[in-house]
């Protein structure tokens, strides 16, 4: 089948993408988490732990059978190929791509060795600096592949399948205690020096770690759902009122959005009911309040958030 220059541009462009994310989330997990003992989730968080307790009782094995390269290709691989046959094909063919290179990136700084970025210890400001960049780093690669329909394996594939299999599950609830359940071992190099510390200060060298890795988790979380959904968010806003005509013209006059007025009936009152639906930029929110308290302080009002909106007076994401 002969391929144009324009098809062949296009697909050499998304796939030079998935190299680029592939290697964004090594670099974030070589230079910071890794070499800070970081155990934020998933895959990634498995290979730190090993490759961290390995190298306290011999440096040799860690760098070469737990090298985190190794580890996180030998874990994905049976789930790259369930993926094949479960889910999307070409889900299954970005995210081999992405494992593929991430490990590979990851073998390739420690061939070379890569500088890393590592505080003198745990309670470092440099050891802060290092939870809050990695988990940046990951998650603009995170985002990144969310948007491209790829992963880097772990629990995305985890849930993907899961979810396929059973659409009831609450697949985000057990990919959040799976991934808990390893930030929680990132603590056990805390025990791995003992001898001679007192309680607080044992306790202290096994919370440190967990909570830099919750960290990491969260900073990554964030990021990726700005990547995903955009800086600007919006909210929505469900006011139920006996004075929708004043209260929709001021959101016209004040705010130049537009509403939706929806009819109704009280449950207990079988009175008829106007809610009007009005989605508004976030930093709008306070000035539609005021508007609702001036015109009708007995409107009942909820308020939700909405992570994309698409339409007139919105960009795509917003």
């Amino acid at each position: 089948m002969k391929i144009d220059r324009k098809t062949l541009v296009k697909y050499s462009g998304f796939y030079g993408l998935l190299i680029v994310l592939a290697f964004l989330r090594a670099l974030g997990t070589y230079v910071f988490i890794v070499p800070n003992a970081f155990a934020p989730g998933g895959f990634g968080g498995i290979a730190s732990i090993l490759y961290n307790v390995v190298g306290y009782y011999n440096e040799r094995l860690a760098e070469t059978w737990f090298n985190p390269a190794v580890t996180v290709l030998i874990l994905n691989l049976p789930l790259v190929i369930a993926s094949y046959f479960t889910l999307n094909k070409q889900f299954a063919i970005n995210s081999t791509i992405c494992v593929a290179f991430y490990a590979g990136f990851m073998g390739l700084f420690s061939l070379v060795d890569f500088p890393i970025f590592v505080g003198e210890g745990l309670s470092s400001g440099v050891t802060v600096l290092a939870a809050i960049a990695g988990g940046a780093v990951c998650g603009v690669a995170l985002g990144g592949m969310l948007l491209t329909n790829s992963s880097a394996g772990g629990t995305d594939i985890i849930g993907k399948i899961a979810y396929e299999k059973n659409p009831d599950l609450n697949v985000q609830w057990q990919i959040f205690i799976f991934d808990s359940i390893v930030v929680l071992f990132s603590g056990s190099m805390g025990l791995l020096e003992t001898s001679g510390l007192d309680a607080n200060t044992i306790f202290t060298n096994i919370a440190t770690p967990i909570l830099y890795s919750f960290i990491t988790l969260f900073v990554t979380s964030e990021v990726a759902d700005v990547i995903t959904h955009g800086l600007q968010s919006s909210v929505v806003f469900n006011i139920v009122t006996s004075k929708p005509d004043e209260l929709s013209q001021a959101i016209v006059d004040k705010l130049h959005r537009g509403a939706t007025e929806l009819k109704g009936e009280g449950v207990y009152t079988h009175a008829e009911r106007i809610m009007l639906v009005c989605v508004v930029k976030r930093r709008q929110s306070t000035l539609l309040k005021k508007i609702i308290k001036n015109i009708d302080p007995d409107a009942f009002v909820f308020i939700t958030k909405a992570k994309e909106v698409n339409g007139f007076g919105f960009r795509s994401g917003n």
